[in-house]
């Protein structure tokens, strides 16, 4: 895993996550369309919902480490979450699911401001936060 940096993590989080919304926005429909289908989501709003459960794991796993009461590490089918994760949000209108996305994203600015220094030591809790952060960006990354 490469090494992670709380600068990054918040630069990650201001500028690639803080204009995610804006920058599906401004993509042409035929863009938009395509961008989508290559994500494997027929909606943003599927998308988002996606974005939005990993990073609820992400708060849940990082702060139990922090607060000393880690579960066992969970196994996950990804495909299974991820699916959980669309169904959960579907009904949601999309205004409030960015508004979510919102909140989580600055609970996260939130988290990594306030980490400890020698948090990002502990390979969980900087895996779990180079992974949702920053390589899921780069999965996603707008075109």
């Amino acid at each position: 895993m490469p090494k992670v940096t709380t600068q990054q993590l918040l630069d990650t989080l201001q500028t690639g996550w803080g204009q995610y919304a804006a920058g599906f926005k401004r993509l042409s429909p035929a863009e938009r369309t395509a961008f989508l289908q290559k994500q494997g989501y027929p909606r943003f709003h599927d998308l988002l919902a996606h974005v939005c459960a990993w990073w609820e794991e992400t708060l849940e796993v990082v702060t139990s480490i922090l607060e000393a009461r880690e579960s066992p590490q969970k196994r996950y089918d990804v495909d299974a979450f991820n699916a959980a994760a669309v169904a959960k949000y579907q009904d949601w209108k999309e205004s409030d699911l960015l508004t979510h996305y919102e909140n989580l994203r600055e609970a996260l600015l939130y988290l990594v401001a306030e980490l400890p220094e020698e948090a990002l030591k502990n390979r969980r809790i900087a895996g779990w936060l180079h992974a949702s952060v920053t390589e899921h960006l780069h999965d996603h990354r707008l075109p």
